[in-house]
């Protein structure tokens, strides 16, 4: 066995017989090797009733959305991320019905095998080993998750590189489901560091980097800020900005010939899959990212 057992990693279909047969196995009852948790939680809040008349005022559009998303949305995106400090050319976005989507096609992407913090998101591992691909967990310190403890991570890679993996992407998030903790930035730097000198590319999730958090224990920062060309980040609408039953994330990628080539494989993999934003969730999403007051408020 090898001493760096990627988990969660099934070798074989529950239920699955050698003799051809297909019955009840270790696992729940028609699920392969990819297990996923409850539904989310509903986030209690009412729907906008600015969000609803955008929607519906978009419902009659029978033109439906190119795959990476339609450029009035990539605009209100950018200008998102502007306002956050990280200057973006609406050329190196995508936006795609969930952040699951996203992450499914970055890592089609890139290849190799996957890196999470330890305990992370539900819905990280569940799309790598939907590729097959192994997922490797590395321990967090005890006062913030999200973010890998640098040393455990340069561990790992280690120990995966010697038994013959190939460790590629490291997912990680600053503003952290499901520990509700921010990683402050000397070890968000360190981690990141740490990550781009074994040549990993980093996914930072930062869905709930707007949640409310205590401003007087840490500085909310992206790993993009720190080495932006090594960067991806994404981040999901739904449930911080639209109501979670109307799927939309947007991804933003490196300004490097890299960062190019990988988006334009992502948006391969999105089309492939005809993974597109529904017309009318995307009009709600291009109103919530443009953050007017009602949004705001």
């Amino acid at each position: 066995m090898r001493r760096t057992d990627p988990e969660g990693l099934a070798t074989k279909p529950a239920g699955h017989d050698p003799a051809g047969r297909h019955g009840a196995g270790p696992g729940a009852v028609g699920h392969g090797p990819v297990r996923y948790g409850p539904h989310f939680p509903d986030d209690g809040l009412p729907v906008l009733p600015e969000l609803s008349a955008v929607l519906a005022a978009a419902a009659g559009r029978a033109r439906g959305e190119p795959a990476g998303g339609a450029p009035a949305l990539l605009e209100a995106a950018s200008g998102y991320w502007d306002r956050r400090g990280l200057t973006t050319d609406p050329g190196h976005l995508a936006a795609a019905p969930g952040a699951g989507a996203l992450l499914l096609a970055l890592t089609a992407a890139l290849g190799g095998d996957v890196l999470v913090p330890r305990p992370c998101a539900a819905w990280w591992a569940p799309y790598a080993r939907l590729l097959g691909r192994p997922v490797f967990h590395v321990p967090t310190p005890a006062e913030s998750g999200g973010v890998p403890d640098p040393y455990a991570l340069l561990e790992t890679v280690r120990r995966v590189r010697a038994e013959g993996g190939d460790p590629r992407l490291l997912v990680l998030s600053v503003a952290d489901d499901p520990t509700g903790t921010v990683a402050p930035p000397e070890l968000l730097h360190e981690t990141v560091e740490a990550a781009t000198g074994e040549g990993l590319h980093l996914v930072s999730d930062e869905t709930w980097r707007d949640t409310l958090h205590d401003p007087h224990a840490t500085v909310l920062l992206s790993p993009a800020e720190m080495l932006p060309e090594r960067v991806t980040v994404v981040t999901d609408l739904a449930g911080a900005l639209l109501p979670p039953a109307w799927p939309a994330a947007v991804a933003r990628f490196p300004a490097s010939a890299a960062g190019n080539g990988l988006h334009a494989r992502v948006l391969d993999v999105l089309t492939a899959l005809g993974a597109r934003v529904a017309v009318p969730v995307a009009a709600a999403a291009g109103y919530a990212l443009g953050e007017p007051e009602p949004v705001t408020a």
